[in-house]
Order: structure tokens, then C-alpha cells, then sequence
């Protein structure tokens, strides 16, 4: 489950895609799915044309993603999301902190998860059209299928960023576990385990990160012996 959940946030991107304000409602979740599946494909195809790099010049590889990826993910309404209410009581600085450690941890997540999950299949559901696709928010449903054939449904909340003119990832549920949540109760945990020390808190958020994508690795060295 850790694996699908590190391919479903590696897939929380936005493309800029200019969206007119008189779609009607089954229009906007069109536009929606139409860009997460351009997106998936060309960084899908990203990552074959760098695969080789990944074990000769790891740093080159990990630039390549941030340099196409880094500016489609909005890491500051992600934090805000995740810290909740502590994200108030934090400082700016740890409020950078966080975000950033948040940012290197996903795409490098996402680096090592797409080399990991090369014969998993990504399949994009028609737009549904029974929900009341917004601007604030468009749902986005896929799924992936693992090698044993196991299907595990995602849902992306898409919002359009005006600020931007792209559709942005809010939030995704994987297999009934919503992964904005279940981030927030695990931050909101590590705040009250540390007698309210925001700082302490953010500091053991990051090692917890740190230990995951160690593990990550291992498992892609793994897979490729």
C-alpha cells in the first residue's frame, strides 16, 4: 500500500492549461482529465528517456525531475494542508523547513517510485458524471494496476490556480484512504507526541521522510537484481 500511495502522490501535478470561465461543469472535469493524462504520459516518458541516469548520476536525475516537476506542485498549500492547524503556530521558518523537506521527499520518492513501479499500469477512468465539477474543485479518477493484477482506485481533488492558469492537486484518496488526512493525523500525532513543540515535531516529520525513501531505495536496488 505504501508503494501505490508513493506512485498516487507522485501523479499530484498540474499542467498550465488556460481554462475559460463559462465551462459548464462536465466541461471543467474533461479539461481536468485531459491534463493529468498529458501530464502522466510526458513525465512517464521523462523518466524512460532518464532511466539510465539513475544509477550512473542519481543527482542528474533527481535535477531533471525537479526541473520539470518542482513548479507544478504547490508545495505551500500542501503544507498548509498537512501541519493544519499548527501550520499558524509555526514559525516562517519552520514553516520553510517543512516545505521543502516535504518537496525533496516527494519528488525523490517519486523518482525512486517510478523506477520501482516500471510494470505497474496507470489507467485513466472517464470523467464522472455524476458530481458537480467546480474550479475549486474537480475530481480526477484512475487506477492503478499492479503485476498480480490487483486494482487500487484513485481519486485526485483537482483545483484551478488562477495565480498560474494550471490545474493543481489538493488532495488524493487511494483505495479509500485519504492521503491528505491521513498526513494530517500523522503531523497533528507527531505535535502532541513532542508536548506541543511544533519545531521538535517538523524535525521528526523529516526523519520519518528520510527513513521512508532509504527504504524506497532499497527496495528499487532490489527489484533491479
Amino acid at each position: 500500500m505504501i508503494r501505490i500511495i508513493t506512485l498516487a502522490m507522485a501523479l499530484m501535478l498540474s499542467l498550465l492549461a488556460p481554462v475559460s470561465q463559462a465551462l459548464e461543469s462536465d466541461e471543467l472535469g474533461e479539461h481536468a482529465h485531459e491534463v493529468v493524462r498529458r501530464v502522466t504520459t510526458q513525465v512517464m516518458e521523462r523518466i524512460d528517456n532518464n532511466r539510465h541516469l539513475y544509477e550512473s548520476d542519481k543527482a542528474r536525475f533527481y535535477w531533471e525531475l525537479e526541473d520539470v516537476l518542482g513548479p507544478m506542485v504547490d508545495f505551500r498549500r500542501l503544507t498548509r494542508k498537512i501541519m493544519g492547524k499548527h501550520y499558524f503556530k509555526a514559525t516562517k521558518q519552520q514553516r520553510i523547513r517543512f516545505a521543502r523537506a516535504f518537496k525533496r521527499s516527494l519528488l525523490s520518492s517519486y523518482a525512486t517510485g517510478l523506477i520501482e513501479f516500471t510494470d505497474y499500469e496507470v489507467r485513466m477512468l472517464p470523467p464522472r458524471d455524476d458530481f458537480e465539477h467546480t474550479s475549486s474543485n474537480t475530481l480526477v479518477d484512475l487506477e492503478v494496476i499492479t503485476p498480480s493484477g490487483k486494482v487500487f482506485p484513485i481519486t485526485q481533488s483537482m483545483y484551478y490556480d488562477l495565480s498560474s492558469y494550471s490545474w493543481k492537486a489538493q488532495n488524493v484518496v487511494v483505495n479509500g484512504i485519504n492521503v491528505g488526512q491521513l498526513f494530517n493525523e500523522q503531523f497533528a500525532q507527531l505535535v502532541n507526541d513532542n508536548d506541543g513543540n511544533i519545531g521538535a515535531a517538523i524535525e521528526q516529520w523529516i526523519e520519518n521522510l528520510q527513513e521512508q525513501g532509504r527504504e524506497l531505495r532499497q527496495r528499487a536496488v532490489i527489484q533491479g537484481t
